[in-house]
Parts: structure tokens; sequence; C-alpha cells
């Protein structure tokens, strides 16, 4: 048996099969240089992360602590082939390779998140990460695992609320207390465990408040601003908002606790959780679109400044409550090596308030789980069998119940194995799966689908130093309920969006070739992908607008109507990350980090590029560790993007210049780091392509964030 899997399954049996690692509140302070990593969102198995065929990228330690935001989306932006679709500093989801919404897969714990994110922008996923351990991004299909809405990738946030391993002593914790200057935040997080006998306990808290965004100039921007001169004269010059932007303060708030009991053979444990948070929308998100039409229609002086006051004051009041099981088996019994349970549900709701007056509600109720059993070698291949079902019964009421009350119900089984052969490991699998969808209404219609997903790769350490992995996947999604049954105004979009009911199945094909180096001078992995989709679901501008009727005008007049269509379309690029290591020894380390992602996205049908696509990118960094000391600084270059799709105006490039510093030491039995990080240092005007909202709010401008992080 090659020592590559003596190593793999020594660390399986000591994690208890459970494909999760925990970090501990040290980590960050005795981090290792160069750390062999484990991915758990990619096979049923931890994996060193050198031996994924697919390439992930890991945030943990101190650069998750150095990199912390307010959403998920700003947490990852900076990543390889990761951007956001940045809705503010209150909502943001990324976007892998150009793919999001209910194509990319975000999970807690290999857990769906069980909220409202991918219905709209404007609404945040369910979770602060202010107080998550790690995150691991899978780049490319992870529809075998997760199903057919991972056809893009999977974000897997994870947390350490349920103990799979007894902690060392009976109590034990970390505070982490933080501030930042661009939007006057307060936030502070507190976490707490320890071990009695056999049975762990973990308790958590954290909140957060921030005032409105400070930007560089004009929040609009002036291709917006000049296009609608004639509005701005109509208002005076007060209407824009210039140096801030009202309307996009936070409050959140959250907490945690769970027990595990843990044995000889497994463990099994729960957890529950809640997460608050009230964010504003950015003043003008969802009344900007009207106004692009003001020319079709007759708007009187008191609508109009009905309409300015109504955006000024939408707000969302978010509430989850959660609740998760998870359990293993690692005592091998017949053809069992181990077995894994989770489970997790869900009650989510969000309020959309118009001035103080509740305009939408939004609910889902829901759970998600999976069973996992692995089995023995059978002539040396090695692998799971995997059940996973979940429930979303979810309904809007209000102004923007844009999608009628429904019921999605999911069931799926799957098979991963792995076989080694000489320096070559072969990974093949597939995965079966029903998805039905049932409106709770009075009409009857329900729709079920079929799905089938095959995948295998391949991944050859052809010296000590390199690797070559090479995968491809032919996965299956079915359009969602939103893609089949929308019908009303989608401000969140601005948009009036139809669906189609006789949607087909949306099915991928991708490619992808990574080439490794992990030991030399030089480390780091370059990957070219290919995603062909056949039956591609997207919105189509009609070239009409929606027409006031009924008793909410404002709601629907001057906007546009998207019907969801098929079509087939291409996404493809290149992605590089570079370490040089130009000096390494016991006691100091210096790194330049190079990083550079690429990705287009084009119709088929009319060779046209795709809206919302990443522009391409470029970062370079410098790390130097001596000791307890930390620096680093980093550039990002982002160029313009001139490649859109109709309606969809063009950006212009810019240049985000960060840097940043720790300090770690002891006093007694408490460990200490205080940290600072500056971002955007140079000011400048940055607008997120990938966002609706490019044209009405900016990136952050000039900050500093320091804090200080106890652990004990």
């Amino acid at each position: 048996m090659p020592s590559f899997r003596v190593s793999f399954f020594a660390f399986l049996t000591a994690n208890l099969a459970t494909g999760q690692t925990h970090y501990s509140a040290d980590d960050s302070i005795e981090e290792p240089l160069h750390l062999e990593r484990f991915v758990v969102s990619t096979s049923p198995y931890a994996r060193e992360q050198h031996a994924v065929v697919q390439p992930v990228t890991i945030l943990d330690g101190h650069a998750l602590a150095q990199k912390q935001a307010t959403s998920l989306g700003e947490l990852l932006a900076g990543e390889t082939g990761v951007s956001s679709t940045w809705f503010g500093p209150g909502a943001s989801r990324p976007i892998v390779r150009g793919v999001g919404g209910d194509r990319l897969k975000v999970l807690e714990n290999s857990i769906g998140t069980l909220d409202a994110s991918i219905t709209s922008p404007d609404h945040a996923v369910a979770l602060d990460p202010l107080l998550i351990e790690r995150v691991e991004v899978v780049r490319g299909p992870a529809a075998l695992l997760y199903g057919g809405n991972a056809v893009g990738g999977v974000v897997n946030v994870i947390t350490h609320r349920i103990h799979e391993t007894l902690p060392e002593t009976v109590i034990e914790g970390r505070l982490e207390v933080r501030t930042q200057s661009v939007n006057d935040e307060a936030s502070a997080g507190l976490v707490l465990e320890g071990a009695v006998g056999s049975f762990a306990w973990h308790l958590d808290g954290f909140r957060r408040e921030t005032g409105d965004l400070k930007i560089p100039g004009y929040a609009e921007s002036a291709r917006h601003r000049v296009a609608h001169e004639h509005e701005h004269e109509e208002e005076g010059e007060e209407a824009e908002a210039y140096g801030s932007v009202p309307n996009t303060a936070i409050i959140s708030d959250g907490g945690s606790i769970g027990f595990s009991w843990i044995g000889d053979a497994g463990y099994v444990g729960f957890a529950w959780s809640g997460f608050n948070t009230f964010y504003g929308v950015p003043a003008g998100a969802h009344n900007h679109a009207a106004h692009e039409h003001d020319d079709h229609h007759d708007h009187d002086e008191d609508h109009a400044e009905e309409e300015h006051a109504h955006a000024e004051n939408v707000s969302i009041d978010l509430v989850q409550r959660r609740f998760d099981v998870q359990g293993a088996l690692t005592r091998e019994t017949g053809f069992l090596r181990g077995a894994k349970f989770k489970f997790g549900s869900a009650d989510y709701r969000h309020q959309e308030l118009e001035g103080g007056e509740i305009g939408t509600v939004f609910r889902n109720r829901g759970y998600d789980a999976r069973i996992e059993l692995l089995h023995q070698p059978v002539a040396e291949i090695t692998g799971a069998i995997g059940w996973q079902g979940g429930l979303s019964d979810f309904e809007a009421i209000g102004d923007e119940a844009f999608v009628p009350p429904s019921r999605t119900t999911n069931q799926a089984l799957f098979l991963f194995e792995e076989l080694p052969v000489g320096p070559v490991t072969w990974q093949f699998g597939s995965r079966v799966e029903t998805q039905k969808i049932s409106l709770r209404d009075d009409s009857g219609i329900s729709a079920r689908d079929d799905l089938f997903s095959l995948s295998s790769g391949v991944l050859w350490k052809f010296s000590d130093t390199w690797s070559l992995g090479m995968s491809i996947a032919r996965s299956e999604r079915a359009p969602n309920a939103q893609e089949r049954f929308a019908d009303g105004p989608h401000i969140g979009t601005n948009a009036y969006e139809i669906g189609d009911a006789d949607l087909g199945i949306e099915t991928s094909t991708a490619v992808d070739f990574t080439l490794r180096k992990r030991i030399g001078r030089i480390t780091g992995a370059v990957t070219l992908f290919s995603n062909q989709f056949d039956g591609f679901v997207f919105e189509q501008p009609t070239g009409l607008f929606a027409v006031a009727h009924g008793d909410h005008p404002e709601a629907e007049e001057g906007l546009a109507v998207y019907r969801y269509a098929q079509t087939d379309a291409r996404f493809q690029g290149i992605e590089t990350e570079l370490v040089v290591h130009l000096h390494e020894s016991s006691a100091n380390a210096l790194d330049l980090h190079l990083a550079a992602d690429t990705v287009r996205g084009k119709d088929n049908a009319t060779g046209s590029p795709l809206p919302r696509i990443t522009p391409n990118r470029t970062k370079v960094g410098l790390d130097w560790t001596r000791g307890p000391f930390n620096l680093g600084s980093e550039v990002q270059f982002v160029a313009a993007q001139n490649r859109v799709a109709a309606y969809e105006l063009p950006t212009d490039s810019y240049s985000l210049v960060s840097a940043y510093a720790s300090y770690r030491f002891t006093t007694g039995r408490v460990g200490w780091t205080l940290f600072a990080r500056g971002t955007n240092l140079g000011n400048e005007e940055a607008r997120v392509h990938t966002s609706f909202l490019k044209d009405i709010i900016p990136l952050p401008g000039r900050s500093i964030n320091v804090g200080v992080r106890m652990s004990f």
C-alpha cells in the first residue's frame, strides 16, 4: 500500500471518519509555515490538499483572521477564481468561475445553509464569518456529492460546534474583538468549549455593529450619473450620495450551543444555533432600474419623491434558528470500514421593511441530511456509498412575492470509488437524484425531474515534486421553483421575472487540468478549465417594460421584463497560483505570492458574452514572518470588463492595495494576537462587475481594521 494511503487512513481513523478536521484557537499562533492541510469537501474521505484532483482553496488560521469581512462573499472575493455578488456590506454571496446562484452550493459543515440567498442577491447567506474555523472552496463541479446545484463548485464553511474528538481540558476558548474605520465597525466573538469525561461541550456567541459605508466619491458611477443627469437636476444635488452610502448599516448577533458523546467506536452530537441580522439595502438599489425608463411612463413629482423616499428606507430583518445532528461509526464491521451521518434543519425568515412597514416576508423551512457508508477495499478499490435527502418549504408574502409558495424535495444515491495504481490514483463515481417541486396553492401544479451525474478523474504523481490532476464530470441540474414559476416584480434584480414551467434539465460537461508543484523554491498550481452547458437556464431580456397596475403601481412600473429561457453556453478560463519562497529558515520566512485568473462566459447560440462575468484579475503579494511577527502587503489588479451582454454597462479597471501586520505573544497560559489590516489604501473607486449594483455602489474606500485575539 503506498505511503500516502497509509497516512490518509490513519488520519481518517484519528478523526473518526467524519471528513472534518479541527483547528484549535491557537492555530493562528503556532501555525507552521507550510502546513499540509486536509480537504473534506471533495470526497467522503479527508484528503491532503495536494492529493485532491480538483483545485481547492482553503482559508483558515491567520489568513482567515486577516481577511475577515461582514459577509461570506466579501471574505472570499479576493481568492483565486472567486468573486462576489456584492449587494452592499449586508449581503454578498460567492461566485466561482463566473457561476453563482443555484449552480454554486454554499454549505455549513457539508449541509446546506437552508436560507433564501439563491433567490436574490439582496438576500444574505444565513451565517456570519466572524467565528468560523475555515472555508473550503472547490473550484469546479461537485455535483457527485452535493447534487445538481453544485455544478459550478462548492463553498463549505466549517465550524466546530459538534466535537468529534475530546478537548484536552475542562474549559478552553478564545475571545476576539475588532473594529474597522470604513464603517465604524465594532464586533466581538467568544468561543468556550471543553470536556467532562466522554462528553464534549461548545458555546459561542458574537455581535457585530457597523455604520453606513464610506466610499471614495459618488455612490453612482460616472456612466450612470451621465445617463440620469436630468433626474439629479430635478431632485437636487443633495439627492446624490457622496462619500458614504446611506442605509448600509448592519446589526448582527448570534450564537450556538453543542454537546457530543465521544467513545472508542465513534461519536454522536448535536448543536443548536441562532443567527440574526438587520441590514440596510443601499439607497437606490430598489428603484434605480425603474428610473432608467421614465421616458416610457408619466410620473408626477409626488410619485417620484415617494419612490425616492421608498428606496432610502428598505431594510432586511433576517432570523434563522437551526438544529444539527451528526455522528460517526469508526469501528470496522464486516464490509463496512466506517459510517457517518449529518442532519440539519432550519426555520428561516426575513422581512423586507419599507420605511418601517413590512413589505414582503420570505420564509424557508426545511432540512438537509446525508449518510455515507465507507466500505472495505475490494480488489484495491476503496470508496463509499451515500444517500442525501432534503426538503425546502418556501414562501414569499407581500409586494415582492414574485415566486408562489412551493415545496421542493430531493432524494439521491451516490457512489464514490478510487483505485491507486502505482503513482496514479483513479477516481470515479455516479449519482442518481430525483427532484420534485409542488406549488402550495390551489393550482395543483408540480414538476418532477430524474437526474443522473457521472464523474471520473485521475491524479498522477510523476515525481515527489510534481503532480497532474485531470477530471471530467457530466452533471444534470433541474430548474428550481423560481426559474419555473416566477411571475412578478423582483426588485432585488430590478426586473419583472417570468418563469417557464416547460424548462428542461440543464446538463453540463466540465473538464479540468491542474498541474501542481509542492516542493522547491517555487510551488503552486496552474489550472485550465472548460464547462459546457446544454440547456443553460438564464434570464432573457424581452425588451418590454412592466406597466403599473393593481394597488402598488410603484412596485412594478418601469421594471424591465425578463423571461427565463434556455440556451447553450460555455465557461472557460485559466487560474494560476504561485509562491516563490525567497527565504526560509527556522526563524524567518519571506514569500512572494503571485496569482491570476481569467474566465470567459459565452452564449453559444449568439456568440455574445454572458452578463456579469468576472474580469481578468492579477494579484501580487509579499509575506514576511519572523518569530511572533508577521508583515505583508498585496496588490490586486482588476482589468476593465468591456465584454458585456445586452443592456449591460462596462466597468473600469482598478487596483486595490492592502497591507497587514500581526504580533503574537503569551502571558502565562494565555496566547495573544494583535493584528491590523489596511484595505484599499489608495482609496480607489472600485466597481464589482459581477454585481447588479455596480453602477449604484462601489467597494468600500480606504479602511483600517484592528483587533486583538485572546486564546486560553
